[in-house]
């Protein structure tokens, strides 16, 4: 750390002796001294702003200079330093004659024999091109033995980019100097334990700057804050006079103005400063403050940009709280409007405390920048501060924010929205009023999807691609991406893949690769429905790796991607894969407002109940909806989902009447619409739920196998095949409880065959063996045991007798009697405990 002072050598010093101890709570940097001491070069050179640390680690380094070297320490000062009196100064560290000027240094430099460290402390931060000349005088003429170590605040303007290229050079800058987050937690254990709670939140606050950690920490113990109380504005006025003293104190008035005003923008480059500042002048003042090395860092993700250190613009923007910056504000929007920056325009136009500026900008928006889903979240903000009344001042307004209400799941909002365009109707223009309606039914339809409603949906969006205009190809392309959902979703995959293609074809031709990604994650769904899960990773992967990636950015295409090949890879027997991609896709929908995060929380629901970890997955499908109702999302797009999910989880824990509750629930919305559809992305959702009520009145006794047959010729004849081999394992297993034993194998072996083609391992939200393969299906007894029995002997095997398990399970004594008879005879055994020894066995449990 470098809050305090910098220790004062300015003579020469032949060892570290006299280099003065490190300042208090000093945590000694060894990763950036071991790279230092390291290299062999020329030059090592630490170029950051104040108050990050520079002197303290040239006077870490100093302590190691090597015997047999000479140490020369000398402070040049910040404020500047004549070329004549560096010169001086060198010659009087280095023995010269005291007459010599900066030529005869050079000379007699150049002819050193002795192995000399020549540390040059706090290199002033003015820029001086006759003092860099003169540097890079004296680093073109050192000998082999002259090692040269510079601290400054900014990069001096010598060759060295020749020096780079000679591997002469060693540079760190800010990045490389502020402190990371451990190392924070490690100097506050040293220095203050009892506070070493506050390391993340110091370390996001300061980013790791030395001085502001320093500061930050002091005033809070000198107003003896509590361990645990939050880090505020409070503890600031330290920082504040040491900003005042090291950063701002020698600014020119212009200078010093303009960098408060940097302050109040989240980005500025040379040509805006331009536009703010005066045409010329704005330019150069700019490049000034960053050769002054005044926390102006350029933005990696876009060339050009430069943005203030957030800490010191956190600060600045305190201290002028009471300043008006509305004109500032004004003019930026407008200059990013000029330019075609949409967004930025309607961020400072808000702050200028102009909405009505705002919205008009807000108009401008593509309706592709909208439909690929580009910043979701930030749109939805826009909504929150501005008046409802400028939201729906014209159709386009309507129609922009209806599409990204649509887009984030909120149908009955989205449908509130665009029946605000009856307020425009009926209008003399007779094309625009056609196009208005072709809209208008585009999103009905997709209203009406989200509600699964399939007639409905089917008609609307299939009239919205009659009236909708060439210019509107995106809605199009939306439309046709919705009919490709519901038909996987009602099993028509031959008319899906037709429409898929048809889709692809016209994405291709305007050259788009958001929306041509976004249908080939239709097409990746209709492989999955078949089954062919090989296929749709192949294509999923394919898509990820040639899309470039700046195309998915600010869009939720990329989380979207992520979450479906997780979900293929978790089929094909590949956990690991799949928690990482799921994890990932996760993070990534979470940071773009999308809702497809649902799918990631379902996805570590599944891999938890897999490995038998069923509160692990109850607890993600809690945060699954609970993010759904957070971000207001109609039921209608996770509800059946989440309850199929969790009804799996009951019939596992043994809870068959709760599950059988849920299932009916949700089938018995097929009777308040013509034709139920499943939720987005997942279409296997009503036969999956008709398998599950089947599977329940297997266990009240009832004969399903009639039941199961139509279920398995449907899947067949729809070509959902992995659905088909999971009926099939069913339909065994009722043969074989019927003593139908042929059946029961061959229905086994159709079942193992098609899994195996298909390489379908993982079943969905099962319980998963200790073999992924599925040719290694427990025995035949196993299989025989229903999920009533199996709930029976799991808590057999953990120690209940007979009456606590018919509490738990709410039944009747007799019946678990008569369970626990049933069993002993599948397994083949006479006693309770070597019925479970046979289940661990088998892998049962």
């Amino acid at each position: 750390m470098n809050a305090l002072a910098p220790f004062s050598l300015s003579v020469a010093a032949s060892s570290c002796g006299s280099v003065k101890r490190p300042p208090p709570g000093h945590i000694r940097r060894l990763a950036l001294q071991q790279r230092l001491l390291a290299q062999d070069c020329r030059l090592r050179l630490l170029i950051a702003p104040a108050g990050f640390g520079k002197t303290v680690l040239l006077a870490d380094c100093a302590r190691e200079c090597p015997p047999g070297c000479q140490l020369l320490w000398l402070n040049c000062g910040a404020d500047g330093m004549p070329v004549e009196h560096l010169a001086q100064q060198l010659g009087k560290l280095l023995d010269y004659p005291a007459q010599l000027n900066a030529d005869d240094v050079l000379a007699a430099l150049a002819q050193e024999s002795r192995r000399l460290w020549i540390m040059l402390n706090d290199y002033p931060a003015r820029p001086d091109s006759a003092l860099d000349d003169f540097l890079n005088q004296l680093l073109t003429v050192t000998p082999a033995g002259v090692c040269w170590w510079l601290g400054s605040r900014r990069r001096p303007a010598c060759n060295l980019s020749r020096l780079l290229l000679e591997g002469e050079l060693l540079e760190l800058g800010t990045t490389d100097l502020s402190f990371t987050e451990a190392e924070v937690a490690a100097w506050l254990l040293q220095l203050d334990p009892a506070r070493s709670a506050w390391a993340p939140e110091l370390h996001g606050l300061t980013q790791g700057w030395p001085a502001a950690l320093r500061l930050r920490l002091l005033a809070a113990q000198a107003e003896h804050a509590e361990a645990d109380a939050p880090l505020d504005a409070e503890h600031d006025h330290l920082l504040a006079e040491y900003v005042e003293r090291e950063v701002l104190h020698d600014l020119p008035h212009e200078l010093l103005q303009m960098l408060y005003q940097l302050a109040q923008l989240p980005c500025f480059n040379l040509a805006l400063c331009d536009h703010l500042f005066g045409v010329g002048e704005g330019a150069n003042w700019l490049r000034q403050l960053i050769e002054r090395g005044l926390f102006i860092q350029e933005l990696e993700a876009a060339k050009g940009w430069c943005v203030l250190f957030t800490p010191l613009a956190t600060l600045l923007q305190r201290q002028t709280a009471g300043v008006p910056y509305g004109a500032l504000h004004v003019h930026a929007s407008q200059w990013f409007a000029s330019q075609g920056d949409i967004r930025a325009a309607v961020e400072h136009a808000l702050l200028a405390g102009q909405p009505e500026v705002a919205s008009s900008f807000l108009e401008r928006f593509t309706e592709e920048q909208v439909l690929q889903g580009q910043d979701l979240a930030l749109i939805l903000r826009w909504r929150s501060e501005l008046p409802e009344s400028l939201l729906s001042s014209t159709p386009r307004l309507i129609l922009l924010n209806a599409w990204v209400l649509l887009l984030v799941g909120r149908l009955d909002e989205a449908q509130l929205c665009i029946d605000q365009l009856t307020k425009f109707q009926p209008r003399s223009d007779g094309p625009r009023t056609r196009e208005l309606f072709a809209h208008w039914q585009a999103i009905q339809g997709i209203i009406a999807y989200g509600r699964v409603c399939a007639v409905t949906a089917r008609s609307h969006l299939l009239e919205a691609l009659q009236g909708l205009p060439e210019s509107a190809w995106s809605q199009s392309l939306l439309c046709r991406s919705a009919l490709t959902l519901v038909a996987i979703g009602r099993g028509d995959l031959e008319l899906a893949q037709k429409l898929s293609f048809e889709a692809l074809k016209q994405a291709r031709l305007h050259d788009n690769a958001v929306f041509e990604a976004l249908l080939e994650l239709d097409h990746a769904l209709l492989l999955e429905a078949r089954g062919e899960f090989a296929r749709a990773e192949t294509l999923l992967q394919r898509v990820l790796t040639a899309t470039h990636p700046a195309a998915l950015q600010k869009t939720p295409v990329l989380a979207r991607l992520q979450l479906r090949l997780a979900r293929v890879q978790l089929r094909q027997g590949r956990p690991c894969e799949a928690a990482a991609g799921f994890a990932s896709g996760l993070e990534q929908a979470l940071n773009c407002g999308d809702p497809g995060a649902f799918h990631g929380y379902l996805g570590l629901a599944e891999l938890a109940m897999g490995q038998g970890d069923f509160a692990g997955a109850f607890a993600h499908l809690g945060e699954a909806e609970r993010l759904m109702q957070r971000q207001h999302v109609s039921e209608t797009l996770y509800r059946g989902t989440l309850l199929l999910a969790s009804s799996h989880l009951w019939v596992a824990q043994g809870h068959h009447e709760r599950a059988r509750m849920a299932v009916c629930r949700v089938l018995a919305y097929e009777q308040k619409v013509k034709e139920i559809l499943p939720t987005p992305n997942f279409p296997e959702l009503i036969p999956r739920l008709q398998l599950l009520l089947l599977h329940l009145d297997l266990q009240q006794g009832k004969d399903v196998r009639d039941a199961l047959q139509q279920l398995l010729a449907q899947s067949l004849g729809q070509g959902r095949q992995a659905l088909a081999s999971e009926i099939w394992l069913g339909y065994a297993q009722v043969c074989e409880l019927f003593d139908d034993k042929t059946a029961a194998e061959q229905a086994r072996e159709s079942a193992q065959a098609l899994r195996r083609r298909l390489d379908y391992h993982c079943l969905w939200f099962t319980v998963a063996t200790p073999t992924g393969d599925p040719q290694n299906a427990p025995p035949t007894a196993a299989n025989a045991l229903s999920l009533r029995e199996l709930a029976v002997l799991r808590l057999i095997a953990q120690g209940c007798s007979n009456q606590e398990v018919a509490e738990q399970l709410f039944i009747s004594l007799h019946t678990v009697k008569t369970h626990a008879r049933r069993i002993n005879g599948k397994l083949g055994v006479s006693r309770r405990t070597q019925a479970v020894a046979k289940a661990k066995a088998l892998g049962l449990f």
